[in-house]
């Protein structure tokens, strides 16, 4: 009687593994695939153009918000938030010429001062760029005073409107590129946790969004008090500049970023020469950024 279980067995288990072998492979599910990619067969202009980019620089490039999967490009996700009520449609570029110099713009003024831990995973670059705030469910355009945005910059991609860009001369083109630099090393340095980050803003994390004691107005009288606790730039929302209010974390960081990248250490140690944490911060973000890889 065991030798025929055992038989049995046997034979159950050949079968098996037979069948298995038979199978075919398992294809990857669309979660499995990169979304980002070219088609390795698409030998169109504009897909010859993605390809060369990613090529050349180690990032993705989209003119529309549709993934190959069909899944629409998300630049509200983020990593740490569980969701995000911010929305964006977009105007597409509609010529391959307006996709060349799209292209030449973020070669040209963005990609040689961001080394690869810095460029973003893609570039969605458009026409346009209309924003949207979630309610109920429903899109609805934002009654906060906010106009469309010239550039947002995401988790998976930084979209650029191009429409802002055209009518610009070279030193607009220069300025407005550091605001986009300043805009993506805000977004990656407040993803960090390294020790440096820390310390930058263990500086003035107690008085981030705070409003002071009494009132001020005018620079004269409200940057000394800025200064005073780390500072050197107030809250400023769209109803204009709060002398009365400490930064954000997140206007904290841009301000010293636009230092750390447009002033030597001379000139801010003899600007701030009152101010040592002001120095200290200084040297921190300058310390970051450099590491993170950005190029001057």
């Amino acid at each position: 009687m065991n030798k025929i279980l055992a038989t049995i067995w046997l034979f159950a288990a050949a079968m098996c593994f037979t069948a298995c072998e038979s199978e075919d492979p398992l294809q990857p599910s669309n979660a499995d695939t990169n979304p980002f990619i070219t088609d390795d067969n698409a030998d169109d202009e504009e897909s010859l153009l993605r390809k060369e980019f990613y090529s050349k620089n180690s990032c993705y490039l989209l003119f529309t918000d549709t993934l190959n999967t069909g899944e629409l490009l998300d630049l509200g996700y983020m990593m740490t938030a569980s969701e995000n009520n911010n929305a964006y449609t977009y105007d597409y570029l509609t010529t391959i010429e307006e996709k060349h110099l799209a292209i030449q713009f973020v070669e040209q003024y963005l990609l040689p001062h961001l080394g690869k831990k810095l460029r973003p995973f893609s570039f969605l670059l458009v026409n346009n760029i209309n924003h949207f705030k979630y309610e109920d469910g429903q899109l609805r355009e934002p009654d906060d005073g906010i106009t469309n945005p010239s550039f947002v910059v995401g988790v998976r991609a930084t979209a650029i409107a191009m429409s802002a860009i055209t009518e610009m001369g070279e030193s607009e083109k220069n300025d407005y590129s550091k605001e986009l630099i300043i805009e993506i090393l805000a977004n990656i340095i407040s993803h960090q946790t390294i020790e440096t980050f820390n310390a930058f803003t263990s500086y003035g994390k107690k008085y981030y969004g705070v409003w002071m004691e009494g009132w001020v107005e005018g620079e004269e009288d409200g940057m000394p008090l800025q200064n005073a606790k780390s500072f050197i730039a107030p809250h400023q929302d769209i109803w204009g500049v709060w002398w009365t209010a400490y930064p954000t974390l997140d206007e904290d960081v841009k301000a010293f970023i636009n230092l750390a990248m447009n002033t030597t250490l001379e000139e801010v140690e003899e600007k701030y020469t009152e101010y040592p944490d002001i120095i200290s911060k200084y040297k921190l973000m300058k310390q970051i950024i450099t590491e993170l890889g950005y190029i001057k």
